[in-house]
């Protein structure tokens, strides 16, 4: 179903690059249990690909905006949708912005049925997905093996920054409050949304664009409805329990679909140690390195934004032989092979098994930092509420 922009959202004084394209549509999804999503969608008439884009904990589709408009101009014609409990999805009527804990198997067969239903042209399918998004997206690849050809990652949500506590002894904390009625309690240092507060790249921990780290709150500032509050105890058991599946050996090898992983260095939300052991253990993983990036490569700064995009438009033409554009093709890679002659190498959907590489590490030297230690998962919140 089909419904207008603008009775969806009121826009920010925000640059037009972080407000709706032209031609952008909204329509709802209704899942089969009676759920209802919002999607988002941008036509693109000489499309060479078409993909899935969805975000993280507590986001919504104007977020993307600005990536909309970049991967359109590269010929991806690109489909959104809000995950239930945020944005203009369907939301529980009592303390409706409070998370709950989530059902990632349902959100990642949401999003398999959004995929068969949305994307019917005869072109080849991706999926982008960040943080939370990055994780049920695992979950859909490996539930949903043929669905897509190639997936690209940004800090999946593979491990949580949550200093040396084990996720399993966390969950001794989280379940228990859930069992007691505590679970859409905040957990300690989640802060009150407030729209006075600032938010400058020395305070965010998604991006160090003076612009691009405020873009969120500005959307929530404009239309309350997107807020999404801070990490609550449910919402974390939920989360440690993913985390602990995706990170058995064998959950990761069902994963045959080539994946392009981003690790920003600079993360303290999710864990980029975790990232790197699980693109060794993934069938097929192309893996970024970032160093000098927060959370969201996508919101980052000019230089390392640019050379994620160069990055996943060289992997797209790589492993699908997808030309979109080459202003931004990068002149070389720098490629570190880690062996393993007993995967396969997997090009579009078919397997082709070799004694190579399965796993390719692009690092770009001049964004090196120093690594900083600081855990901050209790003092996260998302930047979007």
């Amino acid at each position: 179903m089909r419904i207008s922009c603008k009775t969806l959202t009121r826009s920010p004084a925000l640059e037009r690059r972080f407000l709706p394209p032209a031609n952008f549509e909204w329509g709802h999804f209704d899942t089969l249990d009676g759920g209802r999503l919002r999607w988002g969608h941008l036509p693109v008439p000489r499309a060479r690909a078409q993909c899935v884009l969805v975000g993280g904990f507590g986001e919504f589709i104007e977020k993307h905006f600005e990536t909309i408009r970049d991967l359109a101009a590269g010929h991806v014609e690109v489909w959104c949708v809000d995950w239930r409990g945020q944005g203009h999805s369907c939301r529980p009527r009592v303390l409706p912005t409070r998370p709950r804990a989530r059902d990632f198997d349902r959100d990642a067969d949401d999003l398999a049925a959004f995929a068969t239903t949305e994307l019917t042209r005869p072109l080849p399918r991706l999926l982008i997905a960040h943080s939370m998004g990055g994780a049920i997206g695992l979950v859909c690849l490996a539930r949903h093996p043929e669905l897509f050809d190639t997936a690209i990652l940004s800090s999946p949500m593979i491990g949580l920054r949550i200093g040396r506590v084990p996720p399993m002894m966390l969950r001794c904390i989280t379940a228990p409050l859930r069992a007691l009625g505590l679970g859409l309690c905040f957990i300690p240092g989640v802060q009150k949304w407030s729209s006075s507060r600032s938010h400058t790249p020395d305070r965010s921990r998604v991006s160090a664009d003076a612009q691009r780290c405020a873009v969120a709150h500005a959307w929530v500032s404009a239309n309350p409805s997107l807020h999404t509050g801070g990490v609550t105890y449910a919402w974390l058991d939920s989360a440690l329990a993913l985390i602990g599946r995706i990170q058995l050996p064998g959950f990761l090898a069902r994963v045959h679909t080539p994946v392009l992983l981003g690790v920003p260095g600079r993360d303290l939300v999710v864990s980029s140690a975790a990232q790197r052991d699980a693109a060794r253990l993934l069938p097929d993983c192309t893996l970024v390195e970032l160093s000098d990036a927060k959370h969201d490569p996508f919101l980052e700064r000019e230089k390392i934004r640019d050379e994620w995009l160069r990055q996943i438009k060289h992997f797209l033409f790589e492993r699908l032989e997808l030309n979109l554009g080459s202003n931004h093709m990068p002149q070389a890679v720098q490629n570190r092979a880690i062996k393993n002659p007993d995967r396969p190498v997997r090009v579009g959907r078919g397997a082709l098994p070799r004694r190579s590489v399965n796993l390719r590490i692009r690092q770009m030297a001049s964004f090196r930092v120093k690594p900083r230690t600081q855990s901050s998962l209790l003092q996260h919140e998302a930047e979007s509420g």
